[in-house]
């Protein structure tokens, strides 16, 4: 079981760039997945909704093409979110997306398309429920329930991973608490391999494989949700919006541009961390344009210097103010797109070095070596102002 395991991590962080999507019948209302609670609509009104959602241009080929375009190796879906609807066929509820006109498993589907398409997918489930009656009235019977679906969501659907968001509602002895341990050991009876993410706010269980920063690079908790240093052995990563939102949102226009995005990529990769970053697809089932604009542009460059990303590992200098830097066994990456003034790139490096040179095209570059002194001769102006990667040979 343990080796599995190992296995499924190591290939999760050979992968460092993933897409997060959150849909659901929220993105009906067009103001985010958190509508429900900020406007405090009741649960009757707000169940309504379900008979609304008839996502026609939903199209899960579609979805998994668009990941593969944008270099994405895996995508990570919101099978249930806070509003408690499922966007699976669960046995355990009536209030799910069989249910509606669509009638269609979106989630059997998708799971279908990545396998066809070698996208590896999880589900995020939230085990905060603003709708099921038990709750806020009998833990006992809510936590079969919400264990029971996590169970259900293995065995149907043999994702990669489970990734779990809510438990920060109930944070005092969470793994008591919320069973953490026990539901881990029973899931890891059904598929030894499978990974799993708490995005608890605390310090990764020793059943947890995965440690999230939401809306951070590691390290850092500008957004307040992250206050945990990273932990050594767990698998890191970063989840962002490209705008300012989860759930589709039709007000928000502060849409990151490519060159953020580019950078944000290489940033967590120089921190040993994969990025997930989040879509939020409409109603209709469609992903907003503006979204796979920038996701296939941050994809065709990656077709160029994806060997500076996939498969590297981080932490190669302690601070880099030029860009970020990744690493594999025999090269370093530099990824620059803040030179200095001078276009003389000076770094104190150990190894000997037997050539530089621009990875897009293999155009060399001139270099001097000192001892522990190492200065690179960059472009001027770069080839790619986004971000230029310089490949050393050592």
């Amino acid at each position: 079981m343990e080796k599995q395991r190992q296995q499924a991590r190591e290939t999760f962080r050979k992968m460092r760039y993933g897409m997060f999507v959150h849909w659901g019948i929220y993105s009906l209302l067009e103001r985010g997945e958190w509508v429900m609670y900020h406007e405090k609509i009741p649960v009757s009104e707000y169940e309504s909704l379900m008979h609304r959602f008839n996502p026609v241009r939903f199209n899960a080929g579609e979805w998994a093409m668009l990941a593969k375009q944008a270099g994405m190796r895996y995508i990570t879906i919101t099978a249930k979110h806070h509003d408690g609807f499922c966007m699976y066929d669960s046995a355990l509820t009536d209030y799910k997306i069989t249910n509606t006109s669509f009638k269609r498993d979106v989630m059997r589907e998708l799971s279908d398309a990545c396998r066809k398409a070698d996208v590896a997918l999880l589900f995020y489930y939230s085990p905060l429920d603003w709708h099921h009656p038990t709750y806020k009235t009998d833990w006992e019977a809510y936590t079969r329930y919400w264990h029971g679906q996590v169970i259900e969501l293995v065995e149907k659907y043999r994702p990669m991973g489970i990734w779990l968001d809510g438990c920060w509602d109930k944070p005092h002895d969470v793994d008591n608490i919320w069973g953490l341990t026990k539901l881990y050991r029973t899931l890891r009876r059904i598929q030894p391999g499978l990974l799993i993410a708490n995005n608890h706010h605390q310090k990764p269980l020793p059943d947890e494989d995965i440690q999230t920063y939401e809306q951070d690079l590691p390290g850092e908790n500008k957004a307040g949700f992250n206050p945990e240093p990273p932990s050594q052995g767990a698998l890191i990563e970063t989840c962002m919006t490209i705008n300012n939102s989860w759930g589709y949102n039709a007000g928000d226009t502060n849409h990151k541009t490519p060159s953020q995005l580019i950078r944000i990529l290489a940033e967590c990769a120089s921190r040993d961390a994969n990025l997930l970053l989040n879509v939020g697809p409409k109603s209709d089932g469609t992903i907003q344009p503006e979204h796979q604009e920038r996701l296939r542009e941050v994809g065709a460059w990656l077709r160029e210097n994806g060997a500076a990303i996939y498969s590297t590992r981080g932490k190669v200098f302690a601070s880099t103010p030029w860009g970020a830097a990744t690493r594999t066994a025999r090269r370093i990456y530099l990824h620059i797109w803040n030179p200095p003034p001078s276009h003389l790139l000076s770094l104190e490096l150990p190894r000997r070095v037997k050539s530089a040179k621009q990875l897009r095209d293999g155009q060399r570059l001139i270099y001097q070596q000192h001892e522990k002194q190492l200065t690179v001769e960059l472009p001027e102006p770069l080839p790619d102002s986004r971000n230029t990667v310089v490949v050393l040979e050592v």
